[in-house]
């Protein structure tokens, strides 16, 4: 089978490199923190060494790295990537990474002799752990069809969604409208707690009604109301991705006037909480405003 290398293994890497293995792919791992791919490597990954010794063990490269500055280092620093693969290999960036870096590199990588496409995700860690990730892929047919058979092992819903770049493009976008839906809602709720109405009923009310998203179903009952806060999805990740669509928008001189306003209240909720707040802890960010907490089973 294909020998298939995977660099960074942080909350979400762990469950799709690991699901990899359970379909049988040879598997090198690599993570700038080697205690982050122990369990991989209990369940027979291969620990690699450096960036060169994972590139030169494999056929594809599945990158899943915090931003563009991360992929661009793995990808083009010395002895990295570009330098390091086979001709012949394919990169799959599964990164939340900016659309124009991402094509710069796609073109470098077929200058090496490499295929680079782009199959950003979303699901969070419980889509990772379960298998059922939806990935937004951007590259030719061809490599898509190459690409499935492995991007299976990981996902669900897994559909080209254009060009190398449109995957990323789309990731953003979506993160765009999920930033967007859960300060809504974060609003929202308040204001019912303010009126003195039973959360719980308001979130199953609104859930049967026009109002409904995946945060009044889901974030919000699961991470918000119980004060868990561990949607295992931080608050500077999703800032960053409002912030790469606002560029993007720019980049294409089309106006994206709430995209500006959710960008600077995400980025006052960053300084304003403590510590690395999960992106739920929003609301929490509200809260503090009003002095009103959303407590379960509140009133």
């Amino acid at each position: 089978m294909t020998r298939i290398g995977f660099i960074g293994i942080g909350q979400m890497g762990r469950w799709m490199s690991e699901h990899l293995l359970s379909a049988g792919y040879p598997l090198t791992v690599f993570d700038a923190n080697p205690e982050a791919a122990t369990e991989v490597i209990k369940k027979g990954a291969i620990a690699a060494s450096c960036v060169q010794d994972l590139a030169e063990r494999s056929e594809v490269v599945i990158t899943m790295l915090p931003n563009s500055a991360a992929v661009e280092a793995v990808a083009e620093g010395e002895a990295g990537l570009f330098q390091s693969m086979k001709p012949g290999g394919m990169i799959i960036d599964m990164s939340s990474s900016y659309s124009l870096s991402t094509q710069r590199l796609a073109k470098k990588a077929v200058e090496a002799g490499l295929t680079m496409i782009d199959a950003p995700v979303s699901g969070g860690v419980k889509g990772a752990k379960a298998g059922n990730l939806t990935i937004m892929v951007g590259g030719s047919d061809a490599d898509f069809a190459r690409a499935l058979p492995i991007l299976q092992c990981m996902g669900k819903t897994i559909n080209l969604v254009g060009e190398t770049g449109a995957g990323h493009a789309l990731k953003a976008i979506n993160n765009y409208l999920s930033a967007t839906s859960m300060y809504a809602t974060a609003e929202a709720m308040i204001l019912c707690k303010k009126l003195g109405l039973h959360l719980n009923t308001a979130l199953e009310t609104i859930n049967q009604s026009s109002g409904q998203s995946f945060s009044t179903h889901y974030k919000f009952p699961t991470f918000v109301t119980t004060r868990q806060f561990n949607s295992g999805f931080s608050l500077e990740l999703l800032q960053k991705d409002v912030r790469m669509v606002n560029s993007i928008a720019r980049d294409q001189k089309i106006p994206l006037l709430l995209g500006g306003l959710v960008e600077q209240i995400y980025e006052m909720a960053l300084h304003s909480l403590p510590g690395h707040p999960d992106h739920t802890e929003i609301a929490a960010f509200l809260e503090r405003m009003t002095n009103i907490t959303l407590s379960e089973g509140d009133s």
